[in-house]
């Protein structure tokens, strides 16, 4: 397995990892290259580039790796379970009250 190389040589795979998440969940736009060739048939060979055009696309952002990094990086705020506060007031009845 080949080693990947990293933007900044200090940078840790994990670094790359919560980076490539985070550009995910926040969308990106890519730019290719589209090129058409003209080939000879006989050899295989190039014999010119007819046409070169850059096209952009937009990567729209991910809902799921969205949610992936809220729940990871602030769980007390993100999760999806909500339990109750053990600290809430218990309301006393008045006898009087209770009655009908």
């Amino acid at each position: 397995m080949t080693q990947k190389k990293y933007a900044a040589p200090e940078e840790k795979p994990l670094d790359a990892i919560e980076k490539a998440l985070l550009k995910r969940a926040l969308g990106f736009k890519l730019e290719e290259v589209h090129t058409e060739e003209m080939i000879d048939r006989e050899s295989g060979k190039v014999l010119e580039t007819a046409k070169r055009r850059k096209v952009t696309k937009e990567i729209v952002p991910d809902v799921r790796a969205l949610l992936f990094w809220l729940k990871n990086r602030r769980p007390e705020r993100w999760r999806e379970r909500i339990e109750p506060q053990e600290s809430a007031p218990e309301y006393e009845f008045d006898p009087d009250e209770e009655r009908l």
